[in-house]
């Protein structure tokens, strides 16, 4: 009776009628040959499981990879596209499986991974500098360190540099560099002019309160020493997003050309 090759757990499967050649030797890859284990059995019989290995099974060891992971795909899908918190549920899940059964992948969650960080981080990273570069104030409202503002965060009294211009009414601009007076600087918020009403005005009925509205606050409030012929009379009125978000006023604004006021033009 001639023998056969009994492969022991983790090996691949064999023919049956394999005849190893001269010198052959297993795979390195392959798991060691558990001790006591019958590498080789008479054809025909099937060898008992080993005393000193109870309730061993065959693994996935060794066996052909079927298919990619889909988590691992939309790991990597969701990585690249920014959605970093399921890329990281997808990818834990992707790798867990895995290494449960014998399935490509393992590539795609890792760099899943990775990319969500590095979303994460770059987020961090740029919250962490717009905070750092921000005007702060002080308790009492005054501007103590330059910085970066929205236009509707400004406060009557505050300096800042007028970069969309020195044009009269120029509308809804967006982000000035908000400064001490004592600054060099070019432009100064004199009045906000609350406006009544829920539903958005629009520009020409801001212009109707803005044009009279902000002259009377010049004439009131602006230390006619301190006016020169170079000064115009600005007011910026907030965009049908930041009304919505309860900004309801106009800002009144004495911008002078010369860029060199280092002090407040109010009395």
């Amino acid at each position: 009776m001639g023998y056969r090759l009994n492969p022991p757990p983790g090996w691949p499967p064999v023919p049956r009628d394999f005849v190893p050649p001269p010198g052959w030797q297993p795979d390195p890859s392959w798991p060691p040959v558990p001790p006591g284990w019958p590498l080789w059995v008479e054809d025909g019989t099937l060898p008992a499981m080993p005393a000193a290995y109870p309730g061993v099974s065959y693994s996935t060891v060794g066996m052909p990879k079927t298919g990619t992971n889909g988590w691992a795909i939309a790991s990597f899908v969701l990585g690249l596209i920014s959605i970093s918190v399921l890329s990281i549920i997808f990818g834990i899940i992707a790798l867990t499986r895995i290494h449960n059964t014998p399935q490509r992948g393992k590539g795609l969650a890792i760099a899943g991974l990775c990319l969500s960080g590095v979303w994460i981080a770059g987020v961090i990273g740029f919250v962490a500098y717009y905070a750092s570069t921000a005007a702060q104030r002080s308790s009492t409202g005054q501007i103590t360190q330059s910085g970066h503002l929205h236009i509707t965060q400004l406060h009557a009294g505050d300096c800042f540099q007028n970069d969309a211009g020195n044009q009269p009414s120029a509308g809804a601009t967006n982000q000035i560099t908000a400064v001490t007076c004592g600054t060099p600087h070019n432009a100064q918020v004199i009045a906000l002019l609350p406006v009544s009403g829920s539903a958005y005005p629009g520009a020409a009925a801001f212009k109707a309160q803005a044009d009279p509205g902000c002259e009377a606050k010049a004439k009131a409030d602006v230390n006619p020493a301190q006016i020169t012929p170079s000064m115009n009379l600005l007011w910026y009125y907030p965009e049908p997003e930041a009304w919505t978000e309860g900004q309801h006023s106009i800002t009144c604004v004495v911008a002078d050309s010369s860029k060199d006021l280092t002090s407040s033009l109010l009395k």
